[in-house]
């Protein structure tokens, strides 16, 4: 039989079609995931937390067992997450993820029972970590295939979701409550979670033509990690410390007296200083310097936690906002540039998780502290916020002296 012959009855190798969707709404449909996973499903509590304490007469302890809960369930995600989109594939995982996020951010109005919003707070933590870590899983392969003037900004898209999710919050929770009430925290999550499923239909017209799986990574040794270790417990003092602002800083607004309006404008400005961050610290970011962006990024970020302890005045509390909301989620961005320069490509998976578990861990701690010093009547939630601030201080400078590594291959 001849070659022509036999290429003839061959048959024909199936071929893959191109994605279609451009790769900056694809990452605008995965911000819609971290907005839900972060903006509405942890963020979103220090805005309904003074209506839920009022109705539920909870004491700051049992405020902040709820946010443990979540952070919890979000350490038990990020530990599953490689697992389930290894299994399932990263969209699949996103999706159903996100779908598990926002029934159980609905769910939270069924019941004020304690174990129950445990419960529920618990499940919207896993269910965002999944989302998010599959996300960024997409949103990078998204950027692979963008011209390479466009890809940073894909990146940057994804990641500012949660931001928005923030503004979205500032911009609808406030004017809410105002009108219901102590009551209106049912609704709040209620309109949140119609809100969640809304984005995941987006969502899912956005990503029908990705379909990235997880690609794990070789694992990190030891010998890797320990040059890293000033900066690892730099971030463990950024869980720990960052958490305690996000859960009760509305809180802390309203005893000093603070207004409707301007609880609106405080959230509504930290959301808005996380869309400009990228803009903000992109060349910070892009330096090699060890862990120096990082500290830098930190203590911006405790001077924006501590001024609300300094003073009660409002364009204070709307400077906080701005610095705060500004370094955030930048620090986080800084860890990842940190591994990438510090680590060999191939243990790069497993260098990033390593530094996500460490802070999920030390986040799950920041609330039950705070709401535990706030009823020991010392300070009230004064104290909590200030050694939060001073957690994130301790933070910056071991960070700032993480000296610069390089890349250590795998030993044997």
């Amino acid at each position: 039989m001849s070659t022509s012959t036999s290429s003839a009855l061959r048959p024909p190798v199936p071929t893959i079609p191109a994605p279609t969707t451009p790769p900056l709404l694809t990452a605008a449909g995965l911000a819609l995931g971290a907005a839900v996973a972060l903006g509405f499903g942890r963020f979103s509590y220090a805005l309904l937390l003074p209506p839920m304490r009022a109705s539920l007469a909870w004491t700051y302890t049992q405020a902040g067992a709820m946010n443990t809960a979540n952070g919890a369930g979000y350490l038990l995600g990020a530990l599953l997450a490689p697992l389930v989109i290894a299994r399932w594939g990263a969209r699949p995982a996103f999706l159903a993820s996100m779908l598990l996020t926002a029934i159980s951010i609905a769910l939270t109005a069924l019941s004020g029972h304690f174990g129950w919003l445990i419960a529920v707070r618990l499940l919207t933590g896993l269910g965002g970590a999944v989302t998010f870590t599959s996300g960024g899983l997409l949103a990078a392969q998204a950027a692979s295939r963008a011209p390479a003037r466009q890809a940073g900004t894909v990146l940057t898209t994804f990641y500012a979701g949660a931001s928005l999710g923030i503004l979205l919050t500032g911009l609808g929770l406030p004017p809410l409550l105002a009108h219901l009430g102590a009551a209106g925290w049912r609704a709040g999550w209620l309109g949140l979670g119609a809100t969640s499923l809304l984005g995941l239909g987006l969502a899912w017209l956005s990503t029908r033509d990705v379909a990235a799986r997880g690609h794990p990574s070789a694992p990190v040794r030891l010998a890797q990690l320990r040059p890293l270790l000033r900066s690892l417990l730099a971030y463990a003092c950024s869980g720990l410390g960052y958490v305690a602002y996000t859960t009760f800083s509305v809180t802390y607004l309203r005893t000093q007296g603070a207004s409707t309006a301007q609880v609106a404008l405080f959230w509504t400005l930290l959301g808005l200083a996380g869309l400009l961050a990228p803009l903000i610290w992109s060349r910070l970011l892009a330096r090699v310097w060890g862990g120096r962006t990082m500290g830098i990024l930190m203590a911006v970020m405790s001077v924006g936690a501590a001024l609300p302890v300094v003073s009660a005045a409002a364009w204070v509390a709307a400077l906080s906002a701005a610095l705060f909301g500004a370094t955030c989620l930048s620090v986080v961005a800084s860890t990842t540039a940190l591994a990438r320069q510090s680590l060999p490509p191939a243990v790069w998976g497993a260098g990033v998780a390593t530094y996500t578990i460490t802070f999920a861990a030390f986040q799950s701690l920041g609330p039950l502290l705070t709401g535990a010093l706030a009823d020991s009547g010392a300070g009230g939630l004064r104290l909590g916020l200030g050694l939060s601030a001073l957690v994130l201080l301790i933070g910056a400078g071991l960070a700032a002296s993480q000296r610069r590594v390089e890349p250590v291959e795998a030993f044997t």
